[in-house]
């Protein structure tokens, strides 16, 4: 039987890179400055996935405020085994490396 991380990985999402770590990678389009705006940026990036503040050094803190409802639509709900993140969810961390505009890595802290 594959494990939900060989899966995971298999399906092209990310890679594995330790039993605790997922590396996702991502060619986008537009410039370099308008991608980093958009996952550093607050008001940006909780358009397409999560409020909440991004440190701007290495060590800094994360926290990623998700509210599916805001991102989509009154019947698109999210499946029966998440319906308890339906509403909001918060996600806390710390940035690994931040190299604008180029590399940004951090770590979600399961709570």
């Amino acid at each position: 039987m594959t494990s939900p991380a060989t899966a995971f990985a298999s399906a092209d999402y990310g890679r594995v890179i330790a039993p605790d770590a997922v590396r996702i990678e991502r060619l986008l389009p537009g410039p370099i400055e308008r991608v980093w705006s958009h996952l550093t940026e607050e008001h940006k990036r909780r358009l397409w996935m999560a409020s909440g503040t991004i440190g701007s050094s290495e060590g800094a803190a994360v926290e990623h405020v998700f509210r599916h409802s805001e991102l989509t639509t009154e019947d698109d709900r999210p499946p029966k085994k998440y319906a308890d993140h339906a509403d909001e969810v918060r996600k806390h961390g710390h940035v690994l490396a931040w190299e604008p505009p180029r590399l940004l890595a951090y770590r979600s802290h399961e709570e």
